[in-house]
C-alpha cells in the first residue's frame, strides 16, 4: 500500500496525522480542547527522534515549549494497535517526567498533554471495548468526526456510558439521541450563540433550563439535559457548556441545513437500521420492531437503540416524525404513513423534504422573539 494511498484513505493513521499538521481548522479545535487560545506561533509538526528512536506522530509547540503530543489512530485498528497507541503515550509521559525532548533546546509545559486521537467510527469498528483499558494520567481522549472534523473528548462519563458494551450489546454510532427532537438541539445551539457568544464563563445547565430553555414549550421541555449530552458527545459543546469552534460554525446554519448535517454526519447509522424496516412494514409494533433489529443483529443489543425496553426506539420515531418527516403517526397509535425514503437519499432531496415535512417551525420562529 504506497504512501500516497494511506494519505488519502480516510480510514488510515497516516491521513488523519496528515490532517492534524496541516489543517488549521482542526488544529483550533485541537487547542480548544487544552484550553489553549489559538496563535499562530503555535506550530503542529511531526515528532522527530525521542529515546530509544521513538517518534510521536504530531508535536504541538509554542516556540521551543512542548504543549502536547499527539497519537493518531486510523478508524480499522485492532485491540493490539490501540492498546500499542497507549504504550506510546505512557512513552511520551516518561519523556516529559524526565524531560527527554527531541532537542536541547525544547522544554515542556508545566500544563503538558498526551493526547489520544482517533475516528469516532473506531467505538463501532472493533470488537474490543475503549473504556476497558487504563490511560496514562497525561493523557485526553479525542474522537474526531471524519466528515465534519468535530472533535469530542472521551470523558469518564463516556467510560461509564460505553462500559457495557460487550458480546451482547454492539455499537453502530457512539452518538447519543434519546428523548429530544433534532429542533431542539438547534434551538440551544441557536440559543447559545445568541445570548452567550462572547461568554468564556462556565454557564449552569440547570439555570439556563430553567431560566432560559423552558420558554420555547418544545416537546422534551423540562428535559434539556439530554440535550446537552448529545451536542457534547458531537463535539458542538464544551465543558464549559459554551459553543466550541464547531459548534459555532454550525450555529449559522438553517434548521433544514442542521437536521441534515445530523443525519449524515451523526445518525445515519440508526436511521438505516431502524427504516430497512420500516419501509418494509410501516405499522409494525415497537416491540415487534424490537425484536426485528436484534434479529437482523445476530440477536445482541444495539447501543442507544434497543436499550431500555422501546424508549430508544420510541424517540427515533419522534424524530423520524417531527424532525425529518419521514413518516407520519398519531402519538400511541401504530398506523403510520411514509412521506418519503430515506435510505440513500441525496443531501438535496433530504433538505427539500425537511421543508415540506417537519413539524419544528413553531418552535424555532420563538427564536426571533428573545
Amino acid at each position: 500500500m504506497n504512501l500516497l494511498y494511506e494519505r488519502n484513505n480516510e480510514h488510515s493513521e497516516k491521513y488523519l496525522q496528515q490532517k492534524v499538521i496541516n489543517n488549521l481548522d482542526l488544529q483550533k479545535i485541537i487547542l480548544e480542547k487544552l484550553e489553549i487560545d489559538f496563535n499562530t506561533v503555535i506550530k503542529f509538526t511531526k515528532g522527530k527522534t525521542y529515546a530509544n528512536r521513538i517518534l510521536p506522530d504530531v508535536k504541538v509547540a509554542r516556540g521551543n515549549e512542548i504543549l502536547a503530543l499527539i497519537e493518531c489512530k486510523g478508524a480499522k485498528i485492532n485491540v493490539t494497535d490501540y492498546v500499542r497507541g497507549i504504550g506510546q503515550l505512557l512513552q511520551y509521559e516518561y519523556f516529559y517526567e524526565k524531560g527527554i525532548t527531541e532537542n536541547q533546546s525544547d522544554k515542556y509545559s508545566k500544563n503538558f498533554k498526551t493526547l489520544y486521537l482517533y475516528p469516532d467510527d473506531v467505538i463501532k469498528n472493533n470488537d474490543f471495548n475503549i473504556s476497558n483499558f487504563k490511560y496514562p494520567r497525561t493523557t485526553t481522549v479525542l474522537h474526531i468526526n471524519l466528515k465534519n472534523f468535530a472533535v469530542a473528548e472521551f470523558t469518564e462519563k463516556d467510560k461509564i456510558r460505553y462500559s457495557s458494551l460487550g458480546e451482547s450489546l454492539i455499537a453502530i454510532s457512539k452518538y447519543y439521541f434519546r428523548d429530544n427532537r433534532i429542533f431542539e438541539l438547534y434551538i440551544l445551539v441557536k440559543y447559545l450563540r445568541k445570548k452567550f457568544f462572547k461568554s468564556k464563563v462556565h454557564l449552569d445547565r440547570t439555570r439556563l433550563e430553567v431560566d432560559h430553555l423552558r420558554i420555547f414549550k418544545t416537546p422534551n421541555n423540562n428535559n434539556w439535559r439530554n440535550a446537552f449530552i448529545t451536542l457534547s458527545i458531537m463535539g458542538l459543546i464544551s465543558k464549559k457548556n459554551n459553543l466550541t469552534q464547531k459548534g459555532i460554525e454550525f450555529s449559522s446554519l438553517k434548521f433544514h441545513e442542521f437536521c441534515s448535517m445530523v443525519f449524515f454526519d451523526y445518525c445515519k447509522p440508526y436511521v438505516d437500521e431502524v427504516f430497512k424496516i420500516l419501509v418494509k412494514k410501516p405499522n409494525i409494533k415497537l416491540q415487534d420492531l424490537l425484536k426485528k433489529i436484534k434479529l437482523n443483529n445476530n440477536g445482541k443489543d444495539i447501543l442507544f437503540l434497543t436499550q431500555s425496553e422501546t424508549r430508544y426506539l420510541s424517540s427515533w420515531l419522534n424524530i423520524f416524525r417531527d424532525d425529518f418527516g419521514f413518516i407520519s403517526f398519531i402519538p400511541k397509535q401504530n398506523t403510520r404513513v411514509i412521506n418519503y425514503n430515506p435510505l440513500n437519499i441525496s443531501k438535496n432531496n433530504l433538505e427539500k423534504n425537511i421543508v415540506k415535512f417537519s413539524k419544528a417551525s413553531p418552535f424555532i420562529e420563538k427564536l426571533d422573539n428573545i
